[in-house]
């Protein structure tokens, strides 16, 4: 179970202290009643052209197509959109000032999922919840990736059909949006089949900026050309998520994350990165300025066995004329059976010399190709890092290089299992770290019990598996 801080337990409070006993209303995907919402006897039909500031609106089981969310912002007050679940259906116990919970029925509204086409902001609506509410405190919002059980803990799920640019576009060029919270969502891209010149599926997109943007506990799949576009922000945090398979070709060149124009104070944390390919996963083009990233405690890892194509530049490639990127941080991550294209494709490429600056620090790599680095004068501050049957891309201070022989570290990484299988000085010794870098992606102090500072995501002894849902294919092509 993941810890917190004490200033992060008192935030926690005051955001639940800010959104808790407004009205609540009962929404489903077909009128009841007098369609009221005051109760699930009287639901509304799909959700309403505007919202109440300061509400929440759950949601029964159903189909509800797509919605644009056009209520205009008065300050910072919140709209929550939420899917009712066997255990927050809508009682004063679940902090509505109203009480809806009058003919609800678990086993035929919330028991499955709120199903939508897309769901999309105007120019500048912000402070929007979008919540599956689920309950998992491992990476995504399902069940183990062997149980084949309905993901009912991603309570909201998205399909992006054949031609879609994708399920979710926050804002408008040229407009700021702020405060889009999204949490326990399953997002089922189109496949390969989607990528076309005219087709660039991104599972979430700021068309202008999404400032203080959070995405947690999602499990986003199948994506034709990218995940996460992100042109402008001054605060996103992406974390306890898992993320699965995209599409790169000449028609639409893909990657995990994109930037293009001026983003700072962007995480990416707890995560686990699944089959990336394309020009890297977090990527920053055409003069993009990139500064303040803080990328810790996430697994990436290529599906054993697969005969997919990896990545062409890096995990981190800022490219193009004028990008820039300064302040990249990459702590504490494990990296396995990851496979670059060429050689050195699978480290950093930064192509320019303006300041750019980077840090690794007490990552573990295993199985992986490809490994390099590309640096054309930026700064680069490197230690403490494990290559296991990885080559020997660098030799910092500290660093730990097996070329072939070395031991796997994991207990089951091809079954999702990314613990420690054991503790080995291939993959102790880390260096000490302050905050928020102390702490593994289970939520376990470093260093563990035994003294030690593991590197990679875990720490030696702590934690549960990830647990992405598999209900729905995501097979190797």
């Amino acid at each position: 179970m993941r810890k917190y801080s004490f200033l992060t337990l008192l935030l926690m409070l005051a955001a639940t202290a800010a959104t808790s006993f407004g009205a609540c209303h009962a929404v489903g995907s077909s009128a009841a009643g007098n369609g009221s919402g005051s109760d699930w006897n009287n639901r509304m039909n799909k959700l309403p052209a505007n919202l109440v500031r300061g509400d929440t609106y759950y949601l029964m089981d159903g189909s509800y197509g797509g919605y644009t969310f056009t209520t205009a912002n008065s300050g910072t007050t919140r709209v929550t959109v939420k899917k009712g679940q066997s255990y927050d259906f809508g009682r004063a116990a679940d902090g509505c000032s109203n009480d809806v919970s009058a003919g609800w029925n678990t086993a035929t509204m919330g028991s499955g999922q709120a199903a939508f086409s897309s769901f999309n902001g105007g120019s500048t609506q912000g402070y929007l919840t979008l919540d599956g509410n689920g309950s998992s405190t491992a990476p995504g919002c399902g069940t183990s990736p062997t149980a084949n059980t309905q993901p009912k803990d991603c309570g909201i799920k998205f399909t992006v059909s054949q031609g879609s640019t994708g399920p979710i576009t926050i804002g408008q060029n040229g407009q700021r949006v702020a405060g889009w919270t999204i949490r326990y969502v399953e997002t089922q891209g189109a496949g390969d089949g989607n990528n076309s010149g005219s087709t660039e599926e991104n599972h979430v997109r700021c068309a202008g900026a999404c400032d203080a943007f959070l995405v947690e506990h999602v499990w986003w799949y199948n994506s034709s050309c990218n995940s996460i576009k992100l042109p402008w922000t001054t605060s996103a945090t992406f974390r306890d998520s898992y993320f699965k398979q995209n599409f790169s070709s000449a028609a639409c060149h893909g990657q995990f994350y994109l930037s293009e124009v001026a983003t700072s104070n962007v995480t990416f944390s707890d995560n686990v990165i699944q089959d990336i390919q394309g020009t890297g996963i977090w990527v920053v083009v055409t003069g993009g300025q990139a500064d303040n990233y803080n990328i810790y405690n996430n697994v990436i890892v290529k599906t054993q066995g697969s005969s997919r194509a990896g990545l062409s530049n890096g995990i981190f490639a800022c490219i193009n004329s004028g990008s820039k990127c300064t302040n990249w941080k990459f702590i504490g991550n494990s990296v396995v059976n990851l496979a670059g294209d060429y050689s050195g494709s699978a480290g950093i490429l930064s192509e320019n010399n303006n300041g750019n600056s980077y840090t690794w620090q007490n990552n573990l790599f295993y199985n992986s190709s490809g490994v390099g680095f590309t640096l054309n004068g930026a700064a680069f501050t490197e230690d403490h890092n494990s290559w296991l049957n990885s080559g020997s891309p660098r030799s910092g201070t500290g660093d730990i290089a097996v070329a072939s022989g070395a031991p796997n570290p994991f207990v089951n990484w091809s079954g999702a299992d990314f613990r420690l299988a054991n503790q080995n000085a291939d993959w102790g010794a880390g260096v000490s770290l302050p905050s928020p870098f102390n702490v593994d992606m289970a939520g376990t102090s470093r260093p563990g019990s035994n003294g030690i500072w593991d590197r990679g995501a875990f720490e030696y002894g702590g934690g549960q598996a990830p647990a992405p849902p598999s209900s729905l294919s995501t097979a190797v092509h």
